[in-house]
């Protein structure tokens, strides 16, 4: 089967999700989105209300519309609960209370917000979040046929993080092809189907191969657009680990010495110049056909998956594509 993309260029005329920012919050999420804003406070809300806009466009078909609004709640604790992680990781620097986060779903070691050096703030918000997670995930009519794929799947999603903030004073070490392998997970697709499934009891469980199959390419066309989406924003920050960066670094096009004066000091004069050649490169346009060749490759699974509509699920990505392009920085 082959791709029909409606949309295969950078050029953006408007933001399907325009009226993310207008959505209210449920009253399940309304609390932790409220504490969020008290005690952590890194985003203000349009990240919740952005995904919380989009979740109904890419969930999986198979899920029971009976248990549609819990698996939403769910969904969004979730984004809520990697973004925590990612923002101490990458806008703080902050490895020591890292370290205690990436436990917290984990009974082997608890995580420790009294911890010397340790910002127990974040670490207790983190347990409330993950508790409150968990709370909702384990009234999903199939929790336990799917608990230890979601703890396998976030556990992932949190070694993204961790590789992510491993290469932050080592731009020689990130590559292209660990950042398919560890970055991509950053995404949370693997979970947000896990949960789906766990709220699915029609799903055939002998198609779980196949439709994680398809997910795997789903979540490489999301992190393509929030790769597009957001490398210029993180750049400004300090932060090279996107992907967009990393093929601009490994081609030579920058250096390793230009991406560490960045990462001292992210001014005017240190990011301008690395901006203003990636963007007059084909870098961008090389990642829309990657995302092109996903496509491809996950609508290929439609004739081995009867349970779910496959090509629904991964067409369903084109308006979030386009959403993610859509919010780059304008010129």
């Amino acid at each position: 089967m082959s791709v029909n993309v409606t949309f295969p260029t950078l050029e953006v005329e408007s933001d399907p999700f325009a009226d993310a920012p207008t959505r209210t919050l449920s009253e399940t999420i309304q609390p932790f989105a409220d504490a969020y804003d008290e005690r952590i406070g890194d985003r203000d809300r349009t990240t919740w209300r952005w995904f919380d806009r989009v979740e109904s466009e890419f969930r999986l078909s198979c899920l029971d519309e009976a248990h549609a609004q819990r698996a939403r709640d769910a969904k969004v604790l979730a984004t809520m609960f990697i973004t925590v992680v990612d923002d101490v990781a990458e806008r703080h620097g902050d490895r020591k209370t890292l370290e205690e986060l990436l436990t917290v779903p984990f009974e082997s070691r608890p995580a420790e917000p009294t911890r010397d050096g340790v910002d127990g703030e974040y670490v207790r918000f983190q347990q409330e979040l993950w508790d409150g997670l968990l709370a909702l995930y384990d009234q999903s009519p199939r929790a336990p046929a799917f608990e230890d794929l979601l703890r396998f799947d976030v556990r992932q999603a949190l070694q993204s993080v961790d590789y992510s903030s491993l290469i932050a004073d080592r731009p020689g070490l990130a590559g292209e092809r660990e950042l398919w392998t560890y970055d991509a997970h950053n995404m949370m697709i693997f979970v947000f189907a896990d949960i789906d499934l766990a709220n699915s009891p029609a799903f055939d469980a002998g198609e779980l191969a196949a439709i994680r199959t398809v997910v795997d390419r789903t979540q490489r066309m999301a992190r393509i657009g929030n790769w597009i989406g957001t490398w210029e924003r993180e750049l400004a920050e300090g932060d090279y680990s996107s992907g967009v960066v990393v093929r601009a670094l490994e081609s030579g096009l920058v250096s390793e010495t230009e991406l560490r004066a960045i990462h001292q000091s992210p001014t005017e004069s240190t990011v301008e110049p690395v901006v203003d050649r990636i963007r007059d490169s084909e870098i961008e346009a090389a990642f829309v056909d990657r995302w092109c060749q996903e496509y491809d490759a996950a609508v290929a699974y439609a004739d081995d998956v009867d349970s779910v509509d496959v090509c629904d699920y991964v067409e369903s990505f084109e308006p979030i594509f386009r959403s993610q392009l859509a919010r780059r920085p304008s010129d």
